[in-house]
């Protein structure tokens, strides 16, 4: 099962220092092929992860505003393959629940969501949406992860929201969550 904690980790400490207010922008990525609308301006790490027997290049943009990750990450696959598509959605799924560490409360929700794609008109892309609140296994801090994952092509994507501590136990930026989600879109 592949690990983006690592990733996480590095973005989440790279991106400590940001300014804590909310300065919503769209990002358009090229080399991903989505948009997206963050609260800052985002930064950019990539590495190899595996998927479905195949090391596979991953890249991630991701914001920090006050204890908050918003993410969109995405993994190139080697063909546009729908059986290669739902297994790299399920092992990415899979990943961001492990990686959010135990979560005794209760079992992490998945339902299905529509994502539209930027194309003029919009496509409707059949995604899921992910939920799961946790402890970290590094700080014992609690953290809730929102995310949403869905396939286009050769490319599969998720869009995360990871908040942590104060920010994980109320719902005050539900508002926030739901913008920069709805705010994703690949091409």
């Amino acid at each position: 099962m592949p690990r983006y904690g690592a990733i996480f980790a590095m973005l989440w400490l790279a991106l400590a220092g940001c300014s804590p207010r909310y300065d919503w922008r769209t990002i358009v990525s090229d080399d991903g092929k989505y948009a997206a609308l963050y609260p800052a301006k985002p930064t950019t790490a990539a590495r190899d992860v595996s998927i479905a027997g195949h090391k596979l290049p991953m890249t991630m943009e991701a914001a920090n505003i006050d204890g908050t990750l918003f993410a969109v990450g995405v993994v190139t696959l080697p063909s546009d393959d729908a059986a290669l598509r739902r297994e790299a959605m399920d092992a990415m799924q899979a990943g961001l629940v492990a990686n959010l560490g135990a979560h005794p409360e209760a079992p992490a929700r998945s339902r299905p969501v529509t994502v539209k794609s930027a194309a003029q008109p919009p496509v409707p892309l059949d995604g899921v949406e992910l939920s799961v609140a946790g402890v970290s296994p590094q700080d014992k801090a609690p953290r809730r992860l929102t995310a949403r994952l869905v396939a286009s092509g050769a490319r599969v994507y998720q869009a995360v929201v990871l908040e942590a501590g104060d920010a994980a136990r109320d719902t005050r930026q539900a508002e926030q969550v739901d913008q920069f989600l709805t705010g994703f879109h690949p091409f």
